[in-house]
């Protein structure tokens, strides 16, 4: 079972054992673990986001951190979110990923979201399958700023409630 709980940069100054667990048995050396939750942490963090919008820790059961998932932004005016998740190299495959999704869409939903988007490269993919498992249906080929072309996925959650 994966369990989300609140990421950020400053997590890597100081790992919890959580996160030194999921870094030491997920990459070759712990600095090389550290670098690049860096990298994708400030690509994910460059615009502040209130809770429950910003970032989420992937934990499992066995106390380590398997990856890493979020919100682009909080909701538009339409109540629309698009989230983005990842694992750790060596755990991909193992549903970590469909777990963080899942749990990124209870959050939306818990909060109001109407909508949520996610984007993929243009081919099928791991992440294509995630979001299938995860009730998304493909919607076309958008053009984004920072990625270029790439596939929009959208899954609906219905009008926010009172």
């Amino acid at each position: 079972m994966i369990r989300l709980i609140p990421a950020s940069a400053a997590d890597l100054a100081d790992p919890s054992p959580a996160l030194l667990a999921g870094i030491t048995r997920h990459y070759p050396t712990v600095d090389e673990g550290r670098a690049h939750l860096a990298e994708i942490l400030a690509i994910m963090g460059a615009r502040p986001r209130p809770a429950p919008w910003a970032d989420w820790w992937a934990l499992a059961d066995d106390g380590s951190i398997k990856g890493l998932g979020g919100f682009k932004a909080p909701p538009d005016a339409n109540g629309g979110v698009e989230i983005g998740y990842g694992t750790f190299p060596m755990c991909e495959g193992q549903g970590v990923a469909t777990a963080i999704a899942a749990g990124l869409i209870a959050m939306a939903r818990q909060h109001g979201a109407r909508t949520i988007i996610a984007h993929t490269l243009m081919a099928e993919n791991p992440s294509t399958t995630v979001l299938r498992r995860n009730g998304f249906a493909f919607v076309g080929t958008v053009i984004e700023p920072e990625d270029g072309e790439v596939w929009r996925w959208q899954l609906p959650l219905g009008p926010a409630s009172a």
